[in-house]
């Protein structure tokens, strides 16, 4: 099958310092190549990659992030960026028309607690961007990342988007090695306030959790098959960004990429790798459950199409539409 994401990390710079993230301590720090993006996003399209995510580090410190996006929409992708808003006032102009799902990440209701978790002085940075969106024509999600810590704190974050009519994401944090670090009450919080209107968490990854995540002997897993995750350097991590056993250089177009034997071992072994149990990572599962025929598959997908209808029916925000 066709991967369906491209997992793109355009920079590994940041000037966030999550407590859940440790890729702003990477060294050294790495902006990728114009040209090789610009190559690798013809080819990945052309090899079947619907959707592309550009991501870090903070996406906003490449200084070509616009270039890449208007190729992408020139290409027929659908664009994704998450953001923490310290640089995204001075780059909302650029930005217009070009970023179909763009998440403003947000984890409290207040400065103290939100900047905290963030490592840095930005809350006031996301209610700034809220406006400096919208009148570019640009709807984003307020992304809320939730820990045992910071559920309580969301009621303020939902009102903020209501206010605004626009989607809040719950996305639970995860463990990149070991068992789930949410408790279970933590989750049946997050689960009453996706009840809500406007709200979308993707029930699919709860039900991930509550079965133990990914197991060897039966895996879920399809973080190869589904996605084509590019290192700054233009290499390939095989086989997902935060267990890449392996980072192949990119020599040729993408499709050629493909067919290497590296990938073709990774791809057997997705979801049998030793580190592979108990995995749950979202980014890599989300794209895993299109590939599946099971209660995730359908639970991911009712979940999607209830966040469709509300963002683009009844909240009336633009369509993702290709660019020329």
């Amino acid at each position: 099958m066709k991967p369906l994401l491209l997992h793109y990390y355009i920079t590994n710079r940041c000037n966030s310092r999550c407590s859940f993230c440790e890729i702003w301590k990477q060294e050294p720090k790495v902006d990728a190549d114009v040209d090789e993006v610009l190559n690798n996003l013809r080819t990945a399209r052309k090899a079947g990659c619907r959707f592309v995510d550009f991501t870090g580090g903070e996406p906003l410190l490449h200084p070509h992030l616009a270039v890449f996006l208007r190729k992408a929409k020139g290409h027929g992708f659908i664009t994704s960026i998450t953001t923490n808003c310290i640089a995204f006032k001075e780059h909302a102009e650029e930005l217009r028309g070009l970023v179909d799902l763009l998440h403003f990440s947000i984890d409290a209701d207040s400065e103290a607690l939100h900047n905290e978790i963030r490592g840095c002085n930005c809350y006031s940075k996301v209610l700034e961007s809220i406006p400096a969106a919208l009148s570019n024509n640009l709807a984003p999600d307020l992304l809320f990342t939730y820990t045992d810590r910071n559920i309580d704190a969301f009621d303020g974050v939902y009102n903020i988007a209501r206010k605004n009519r626009l989607m809040v994401i719950l996305d639970p944090v995860f463990a990149v090695s070991g068992p789930d670090i949410v408790s279970p009450p933590t989750h049946r919080k997050a689960m009453a306030y996706a009840k809500r209107a406007g709200v979308y968490l993707n029930k699919a990854h709860i039900s991930l959790r509550k079965q133990g995540g990914n197991h060897l002997q039966k895996p879920l897993c399809r973080a190869v098959t589904s996605t084509i995750v590019v290192l700054p350097d233009n290499r390939i991590a095989l086989p997902c960004f935060h267990r890449a056993v392996a980072a192949v250089p990119i020599q040729g177009p993408i499709s050629d990429e493909l067919t290497r034997p590296q990938r073709a071992q990774a791809e057997a072994l997705q979801g049998r790798y030793p580190f592979c149990e108990g995995c749950h990572i979202n980014c890599y599962f989300d794209p895993s459950y299109q590939h599946l025929r099971s209660i995730l598959f359908f639970r991911s997908m009712f979940a999607k199409a209830s966040y469709a209808f509300i963002k683009y029916i009844l909240y009336k925000r633009p369509w993702p539409r290709k660019v020329y």
